[in-house]
Formats: structure tokens, C-alpha cells, sequence
């Protein structure tokens, strides 16, 4: 092994041994020297790479953020009907949040935190452009087909989507009220689907 590689492998396994504590114990629940001994790094080498903890976490929740991005991502472009895409793109969101709740609850404990921190607070726009970017994507492809028309601006469009879908992950991690969500969402698809009409 290169000292290149091995010094990426040593920063990746920090990362997700910071991402596996904050989805345990949350972001005060976490600290630097539970990580370094859970990575099973020295404190001085995880420093090296991530003086302080809030830097850390940031990078921890980005890598969490992109899987979920880049699973959505792949579900939405393996389909082609434009109202299947946005059934599908909802129900699939709404998955991920199920699936990934305790990764929700790191979330917001993590936009709890933010106004206090200068570093989380400025982390947070990149947070929300990653959802909000896979939402444009598909209205672009599809449109770019000819497939769809929009009824209302994309700036009105995205998020509602966005923070809708949001809003019960929000809620579900606090209640697990499973019905409840369910028959919201399937309110939410039929409102969406009447601003989004198929291309004549």
C-alpha cells in the first residue's frame, strides 16, 4: 500500500467512524476521543486531518448525505413515465428516510446545533442542494424528452417536493406514526401530480 493510499484509507476510516457515532449517540453525545478510539487512530492523527469536532462531524454527515443522494438517484433515473418518476421519487425518499431514521435524527440534531456553530451553520446549504439537485435533475430529463410540462415555476416546484418529503421524515422520526405518513404522502402525490402534467 502507497503512503497516498494509506493516508486516504486513514482520513475515510476516521469519517465513518464519526458517522457511526453520530447516528449512535448524536451530535453531543459524540466526542473526539470515542471516534479516534472507534476509527482506532491516535487523537493527534484524527486532529491532523480534522482539528475540530464540528469540522469532523461535517464531513460525516456529507458521506451519509451522499449515499442516501446517489441511492435515490439511481432508483429515479431506472425510470421514464414522468407522474411514475414522481410516485416513485416520493416513495422512495420516504423509504430512505424509514430506512435511514436514525441518520434523520443525526440530521437534526445536527441543524439543532448549527446556529451555535459557525461550521455546521455553513454546511447547511450544501445539505439541502443535494436533495434539491436530484429533484432538478429529473425535471430536466424529463422535460429534455419532451414528457412533461410544468404547471407552476421550478422554483415553486422543488421545494415543495423537497420540504414536504422532509417535513414527515421530520415527523416520523419523532412519532413512528407509519399510517399517519403514509396516507399524508399519498395526498402529497395526488396534489404534485396536478402541477406536473404529461407533454402533449
Amino acid at each position: 500500500m502507497t503512503g497516498a493510499t494509506a493516508t486516504e484509507s486513514t482520513r475515510d476510516q476516521i469519517i465513518h467512524a464519526a458517522a457511526d457515532s453520530l447516528l449512535e449517540n448524536g451530535y453531543s453525545g459524540t466526542s473526539v476521543r470515542a471516534i479516534a478510539s472507534k476509527a482506532g487512530v491516535a487523537i493527534g492523527n484524527l486532529q491532523y486531518w480534522f482539528p475540530t469536532k464540528s469540522e469532523l462531524l461535517v464531513e460525516a454527515w456529507r458521506y451519509l448525505t451522499a449515499k442516501s443522494v446517489e441511492e435515490l438517484r439511481r432508483t429515479l433515473n431506472q425510470l421514464t413515465d414522468p407522474l411514475e418518476v414522481l410516485e416513485i421519487g416520493v416513495e422512495s425518499l420516504w423509504d430512505s428516510l424509514r430506512r435511514l431514521g436514525d441518520v434523520q435524527l443525526a440530521a437534526f440534531d445536527l441543524l439543532v446545533q448549527a446556529p451555535r456553530t459557525e461550521r455546521l451553520r455553513a454546511y447547511l446549504p450544501e445539505l439541502f442542494t443535494r436533495y434539491r439537485e436530484v429533484i432538478q435533475e429529473q425535471l430536466d430529463r424529463l422535460e429534455e424528452d419532451g414528457r412533461i410540462r410544468l404547471t407552476v415555476p421550478r422554483d415553486v416546484l422543488v421545494p415543495l417536493v423537497l420540504n414536504t418529503v422532509l417535513g414527515f421524515g421530520l415527523y416520523y422520526v419523532v412519532t413512528r406514526d407509519d399510517e399517519s405518513c403514509v396516507r399524508a404522502l399519498s395526498a402529497f402525490r395526488q396534489l404534485a401530480g396536478s402541477v406536473i402534467e404529461p407533454a402533449e
